[in-house]
């Protein structure tokens, strides 16, 4: 199920369609915003999701991922925020794993959390938490019970 929530009325407007993996969306003006102004998205996942990509349906303007930013240009804008699901897993025993060709040691404990395609969002290694991408090691450590699923 998709929801709309129209963030501006009247002159120029900005739009943002979220999918059921978003629990909230909000953009930083809250009346007309004029050509050239700057906007800043406020998106938050939902528990056991995270924020895919910004597709821009209408105005033709670009968000940068980081930043969560556009400028507006002369025509109302449409923005759809897609979600992908995570999954987390906690590590049984201490191990290594390569994250962006760097060696990572996970300690016993540690929370771990898995996107399908994407980049590693941080690294937080002694007993804290890591974000990894999927790949045949870190498939294997599934497979052998070193990261089982919380």
């Amino acid at each position: 199920m998709k929801m709309i929530l129209d963030l501006f009325s009247g002159g120029h407007s900005v739009t943002v369609v979220k999918d059921e993996g978003i629990s909230a969306a909000s953009a930083s003006s809250s009346s007309d915003v004029a050509k050239d102004a700057e906007v800043t998205l406020t998106v938050t996942a939902a528990s056991g999701y995270e924020i895919k990509e910004y597709d821009v349906l209408a105005g033709g303007v670009t968000v940068d991922p980081a930043t969560k930013k556009f400028t507006m240009g002369e025509s109302d804008v449409i923005i759809a925020v897609k979600s992908r699901a995570t999954t987390s897993y906690l590590v049984t025993e201490e191990t290594m794993v390569n994250v962006n060709d760097n060696p990572v040691r996970l300690h016993k404990n540690a929370k771990v959390v898995l996107t399908p395609n994407g980049v590693p969002k941080a690294v937080i290694a002694d007993g804290g938490a890591a974000t990894v991408t999927m790949n045949d090691a870190v498939q294997s450590l599934i497979d052998q019970g070193i990261l089982v699923p919380i």
